[in-house]
């Protein structure tokens, strides 16, 4: 349906797609978001527009060089159409001919312990005509994106590109091919290169690593190109059993036997010889060599190192002594090495690791980040398990996010396994106000842990409670899903999002910003609807903040999406992982800095969802009913967005009063899930009927998916 001009007096109008009257109290609020002067164009009111605190859940508000902290979290970047991206196939790709190809491809990650991993990601266009920033690094490269993209700095947090100052270190990304066509990757954690077929290899891309009996594990390159690290390119192989195939090609390959291979074999073992792993290596074949000859020729092997040491003893003097001994320790002495990063000639293998430690440190900086005067198309990522990738210019950055997943399994499978399924999630998944017992690692290795101490001092004792609340679900309509489509295919979905400790930063910030309001005598409508004005350090404490807590959000979401997927895993693929079709990503209550109508805008999203076209979404009715994916159709009127689910019809109080247990029990027939009164707030009557909700904003999206639950989790 087409959106509605509300007749009311505000200095700016308010459109709304509700499809129904505003309640007096509804109508209130909304004129006061209206009546605020630095309101861009209009306020757009969502179908599933209900009341919430200072501003209408289900209202998107563009404001300019102002934000109002009514809502917490950020949004992902993106970069234009000609930004390379490496792929382990040994070529980098502009992203939008990847976003192109709709297929999956592996990228380069970086864990949160600093270790360059392969993984699995699909790339897709995000926005169209954005603000562009173009950002300059140290090795001349320059990455043009969006200004809120998120790069990854050297210590594995985030910041955005607007926010990087001169000097900023990086995580780095730095490959290059060895003489014999193989990629080699730089970790950053040690400094060290790694062949990146065996970063293929741990990063679990090729399932267990084989053992071959009396033989050493190598990886073989099926058709000869070093440089193709495609999983179905590579296989595990005996390195004798690797020697013997290659011998076998000689009729085919005159080279492998020639005088020019024979020479680049030998010095090749030469090198690896002078490797700490080469040296290992030979030094163990030798040691089992020696071993096994003294044990089938005793005899022969007292005689062969009879009066070693005498002998030894009197070759090795005359050599030191003789001037060729002595010019081979100065040379030694003063050999250069040359450093693999910036190519300067280092005297010693003890300095040129100190020059790398000090010079280096496998980074990047920064040397600027300026504004352009242009707009383009732009594309991103999307790398579920780790959310970063590398770009060919050398650095990672950020990657959109994951809330839902189709999986390949069909619905029959699910039959008599529910409720346990349901049990082990509520075991394994904290809920309300419930914490984890025990911290996992994935959650305490967390990079930005670190920038805890930088956030407002109001949550400076809360730490050790987020930390504890990392992989937790939370009350209220947050919830873990199984749901059914159309074609009978199982997906899993969540919404969760910073739990406590976001909610406590953004109380704050709205503190702060009512505290500032009182001392400049603003008259608002409303108190709630203090704001920060762009340029003033509360806005930038406050821009901070905002993206810590959408961090953490993403880790609290990926963190139980890891544990529901192993558990659902477990009861119908007997623990065995496996490969989801399609991977869906949407965030709501947020602010984000983007072009509409030619200029740039924050947009809150309160309780909306973003759609521009091509973006996925998720649209979730209320428990029991049916949930939607979809793809936005870029409405400018709209802000290009649409309703983050059905919205709320009672207030909870008011659902509590109404219905009962019995009618909870009901509306809720075939799902499995909780029946008592602790839910009753959530039964489906209290939300309004999702299918006129997705009817009043048909000219907002198209529905890729309709889901139905079978299991829901609530807190």
């Amino acid at each position: 349906m087409p959106y509605e001009n509300l007749e009311i007096s505000t200095r700016s109008p308010v459109l709304s797609w509700a499809n129904h009257p505003l309640k007096s109290d509804e109508l209130q609020m909304a004129k006061n978001v209206a009546s605020l002067p630095f309101v861009f164009k209009h306020v757009a009111l969502m179908p599933d527009v209900h009341l919430g605190k200072g501003a209408l859940v289900g209202s998107v508000i563009a404001t300019k060089e102002a934000i109002i902290p009514a809502a917490v979290g950020v949004d992902i970047g993106c970069f234009v159409g000609d930004t390379l991206i490496p792929v382990v196939d040994g070529k980098s790709y502009p992203i939008k001919e990847l976003a192109d190809r709709s297929e999956e491809f592996i990228v380069y990650a970086c864990s949160s312990t600093g270790r360059i991993v392969a993984a699995k990601a699909t790339a897709k266009l995000t926005r169209k005509n954005a603000a562009l920033v173009k950002v300059i690094l140290d090795n001349g490269e320059e990455i043009i994106c969006t200004p809120d993209h998120q790069f990854m700095l050297r210590d594995g947090s985030y910041e955005e590109a607007q926010n990087l100052q001169p000097e900023t270190s990086l995580m780095p990304f730095y490959s290059k091919v060895d003489k014999d066509g193989y990629t080699l990757i730089a970790q950053p954690y040690s400094g060290k290169w790694q062949k990146a077929h065996w970063i293929i290899a741990r990063s679990g891309l090729l399932g267990k690593v084989n053992k071959f009996e009396g033989q050493r594990t190598v990886i073989h390159h099926r058709n000869f190109n070093e440089s193709d690290n495609r999983p179905e390119n590579l296989e595990f192989i005996g390195d004798g059993d690797h020697s013997a195939y290659h011998r076998k090609l000689v009729e085919r390959n005159q080279h492998w036997q020639s005088p020019a291979f024979e020479e680049k074999r030998v010095a090749a073992l030469a090198k690896k010889a002078q490797t700490p792993e080469g040296y290992q290596y030979y030094a163990e074949r030798g040691t089992k060599n020696i071993l096994q000859y003294m044990q089938q020729q005793p005899e022969h092997f007292k005689q062969a190192v009879a009066d070693n040491g005498i002998r030894g003893k009197q070759y090795l003097l005359a050599y030191n002594q003789s001037e060729k001994g002595k010019a081979k320790s100065k040379e030694i002495a003063n050999r250069y090495y040359t450093c693999d990063i910036c190519g300067t000639e280092v005297k010693t293998p003890i300095g040129l690791h100190n020059h790398r430690r000090k010079e280096h440190q496998c980074n990047h900086k920064i040397v600027a980040v300026l504004p352009l005067n242009c707009t383009e198309d732009v594309y991103c990522l999307t790398v579920p398990e780790y959310h970063n990738f590398a770009l060919k210019a050398g650095v990672f950055v950020h990657n959109c996010g994951m809330c839902a997943i189709k999986t390949s399994f069909k619905g029959e499978q699910l039959e008599g396994k529910l409720k346990k399924i349901r049990l082990d999630i509520e075991a394994a998944i904290p809920t309300g106000f419930n914490e984890n017992k025990d911290v996992e690692k994935s959650v305490t290795n967390w990079q930005r842990w670190g920038d805890f101490k930088d956030l407002h001092r109001g949550v400076q004792d809360l730490q050790g409670k987020a930390m504890r609340q990392l992989g937790s679900l939370g009350g209220g309509n947050h919830f873990i899903e199984v749901c059914l489509d159309t074609e009978n295919f199982v997906w899993l979905m969540l919404h969760s999002g910073s739990r406590n400790i976001g909610n406590n930063l953004a109380q704050c910030h709205i503190h702060t910003a009512k505290e500032l309001a009182k001392m400049a005598g603003n008259n608002l409508p409303d108190p709630d609807l203090a704001h920060f004005v762009a340029g003033t350090p509360e806005f930038q404490a406050y821009w901070h903040d905002l993206q810590w807590s959408q961090d953490y959000a993403r880790v609290n979401r990926d963190v139980m999406m890891a544990r529901f997927k192993r558990i659902v895993e477990k009861h119908l693929a007997g623990g065995k992982a496996i490969k989801p079709l399609l991977e869906v990503n949407c965030h709501h209550n947020y602010a984000e800095k983007e072009v509409h109508f030619g200029e740039d805008v924050y947009v809150t999203r309160k309780g909306a969802v973003r759609a521009q076209e091509e973006d996925y979404g998720i649209i979730p009715g209320s428990m029991g009913a049916k949930s939607y994916i979809v793809k936005g159709k870029g409405n400018a009127h709209s802000f290009c967005s649409c309703s983050h689910g059905a919205g709320r019809l009672l207030s909870r109080n008011k659902a509590k009063n109404t219905y009962t247990l019995d009618d909870l029990i009901e509306q809720t027939k075939g799902v499995e899930c909780r029946k008592d009164t602790g839910v009753l707030d959530e039964i489906p009557g209290a939300y309004k009927p999702i299918e006129q909700v997705m009817a009043n904003q048909s000219d907002l999206v198209e529905v890729e998916a309709t889901l139905k639950q079978v299991l829901c989790v609530k807190g």
